[in-house]
This record gives structure tokens, sequence and C-alpha cells, in this order.
């Protein structure tokens, strides 16, 4: 998940949240203000409770950050790179750039995050009567804190995937069967039931109460939807494992000098059929233009306007070479949400990885059933075939 609102970064890791949080803070918010601090103390003026409920809001979700930088910073600590953090509507994800690659790597992953939240928890609730004492609205945000850091722990520990408690049983399943897809698709299939066991039991409660049915629904739905697609992105990786970068890439791409105005980038866009062009300067790659760069063009500028004026830089971009493996390359594409790769060595542009190319070698093989070189090696005829043609 990509973030709306980008708020720094922590040890490399990008912090962010998504739209979804702003409309979740607000009714919690609004919950807190109005039904759960009223009734646990009552007689405090309107502007506190409303106060101490925005408080609470935050603190919580600075929990929740601080439960997926468990996650990440064990992540790290077990070689896997970790791109980014986003809090949304259904709490936070830690975005790896990887899967660990053995199951213990795995089960201290999935549990940091939880211990995280029982420390958070137990020292709130232990600290609530001390301060209470002397500070009510304090206190009252502690307890608020400690109960909702358990409860976060206990909903994380149902052995769901993706959830912690999930992952700790596809870590088990995969120490004990030595086989982490068969591992994945026994925790993903439970994953996906315990989804559907949440919307039934939504559609059931929706008659009693429609707030918390529809909101257990949506849990449901949330979680079967994220084990189906976590199997399957494992699936793509491992359908790209030992295959370079040099057998999909497009060989000698269309270039484009960095001295062309933006009217001529234009009509070379359109005649060769791309959304991009690698700028080559004295043989040797300088940077990308998009089709969106030209749109942050105002029309009439275009004559006076030159692509070095508008392309991303040679030192922003990410770069591959020919020997490097897809599996990798993919990761990179994902984290960083690009759709092409250009492919270099000696600062020589070679090549173009694209999106497109990635599709296909995987509609290949999935409709072939062959190895990723057979597939790698039909597709390069293609290729071939449609240059010649």
């Amino acid at each position: 998940m990509e973030a709306s609102i980008r708020l720094g970064h922590i040890r490399g890791i990008e912090i962010g949240v998504h739209y979804s949080w702003l409309l979740v803070f607000a009714l919690l918010t609004y919950s807190l203000a109005v039904g759960i601090f009223p009734n646990w103390y009552p007689g405090w003026e309107p502007g506190t409770y409303w106060a101490i409920g925005a408080l609470s809001s935050l603190l919580l979700f600075a929990s929740v950050l601080a439960h997926e930088l468990g996650h990440s910073l064990v992540a790290q600590a077990r070689g896997v790179p970790v791109v980014s953090i986003v809090l949304f509507i259904f709490g936070g994800v830690a975005q790896l750039a990887d899967e660990a690659r053995r199951a213990r790597d795995e089960f201290l992953i999935a549990v940091a995050g939880p211990a995280v939240s029982v420390v958070i928890g137990v020292i709130s609730i232990v600290l609530w009567p001390f301060v209470d004492d002397f500070n009510q609205p304090l206190g009252a945000v502690l307890e608020y804190l400690g109960w909702a850091n358990l409860i976060l722990v206990a909903f994380n520990s149902i052995p769901a995937y993706p959830l912690d408690g999930g992952r700790v049983l596809r870590a088990l399943l995969w120490g004990t069967m030595r086989n982490v897809l068969r591992a994945t698709r026994i925790a993903a299939g439970i994953g996906v039931a315990i989804g559907f066991l949440f919307m039934a039991g939504g559609l059931f409660l929706v008659f009693r109460s429609p707030l918390s049915g529809i909101w257990l629904i949506a849990i449901g739905w949330f979680l079967q939807n994220a084990a189906q697609q976590s199997y399957q992105q494992l699936m793509i990786r491992r359908f790209f494992e030992g295959v370079r970068v040099g057998q999909l890439m497009e060989p000698e791409p269309p270039t484009i000098s960095p001295d062309l105005t933006v009217d001529e980038l234009v009509d070379a866009l359109l005649v060769h059929n791309v959304r991009c062009f690698p700028v080559v300067e004295n043989g040797r790659l300088v940077g990308i233009v998009t089709l969106t760069d030209v749109r942050h063009v105002p029309r009439h500028e275009w004559a006076s306007h030159r692509v070095r004026d508008l392309m991303t830089p040679r030192e922003r971009l990410i770069t591959a070479s020919p020997d490097d493996d897809l599996e990798r390359v993919l990761r990179l594409m994902a984290g960083h949400e690009i759709h092409q790769i250009p492919v270099v060595e000696d600062g020589r542009l070679l090549g173009i990885l694209t999106r497109n190319a990635l599709l296909r070698f995987l509609q290949l093989r999935q409709e072939l059933a062959r190895t990723p070189d057979e597939v790698a090696a039909i597709y390069a005829q293609q290729r071939r075939e449609r240059r010649v043609s």
C-alpha cells in the first residue's frame, strides 16, 4: 500500500499514512469523546473529553507504528530490507522488500510486533492507577492505551495469515515441513477461512448492531483478501527466481537526447508508442523522461523547455545490470512503484526492463508450465519475431 501522506524516515524506512487513517482517527476520537471516556470518567468538561479523545487516538496510532517498527527493525537485523510503514484504516502495515529466508527469521519478525505492543500495554496499565490519583485525564489516556494495545495483541494473535498469529503459524509449519510454499498455502487457506467466518459473523450481527456488523464484515473481507494476495505474491516471486534481467530486458530501446524540446519529445512518444524514453548523451545514460513528466509542463511552454529540464537524472534512477537476479529487481519495482528499470553496464544503456515484459513472462510460465530458462528462451524468440515484423 502506498502512503498518501509521507511523514519522514526512520532508519531508512519511509513512514506515512493513508487517507483512510484520517477517517478512522475522526471516528475513534468521536467514540472516545462521546461514549467511552464520559462513561469511565463522568463530570468532565466537554472540551476535556475531546482533547483526551484526540490525544488517545494519536497515541494509539503511535503504538501501531511502534508495533510495525518492531517487525521492521527485527527484519532489518535478519537481513530483510524494509521499504515503508503505512498507517491505514485497519491499523498499519510494514512493506518488506523480501520474504524471510528461514523459518526462524520469519518467527522472530512475526513475534517482534506483538512483543512491542505487550510492553506498551503492560507499562500503561501498571502506571495508570498511580497517575490517575493526581491527574485523571492522563490516567484515562494510560488506561485506554493499555487495554487497546492488549486487545491489539489478542487480535493479531489470531492464526489468520497475514496477521502476526498467521505468520507465526506459517513459520512453525515451515520449520516442520521444510517447505515455505506449502506452509504459506496452508496458513493462507486458514486466513481465508477465518476471514469468511468474520464476514458471516458480521452478517449475523448487522441486524442487531449495524455499525459493528459492517465493521466485522470489512475486517473479514480484508483478512481473506490479504491472505490470497500474500500467497499469490510469494508464488510470483518464486516464478522469477533464477531468471536474469538480461533474459527479459528489451535490448537497444529507443532513446532521446536531453537537448530536444518537449514538443519534439511528445512527437517521439507518439511515433514510438511508448510512455517513456531513456535519455542518452555521448553514449551514456543521463536520465529518463516519462509521459507523466510532460504533463507537468504547460502546453504553451513545450517549445521552450528541454528534455533535460524535466527528466529524472541518472543519480536518482534505480537501475539494474543484465546479470542481476530478476526476483530482486521485481522487489525494487514493487517497492518503489515504478514501471520500468534501465539496464546499464559501465554507464552504457543496454536495455530496459518493463512491467509488461514481466507480466508476459509470468503468463507464459503459468500457461506452459515450463522452467524459467525455457520460458525466457520462448519469450526472447517472441521478442525477436516482433522486432523483425
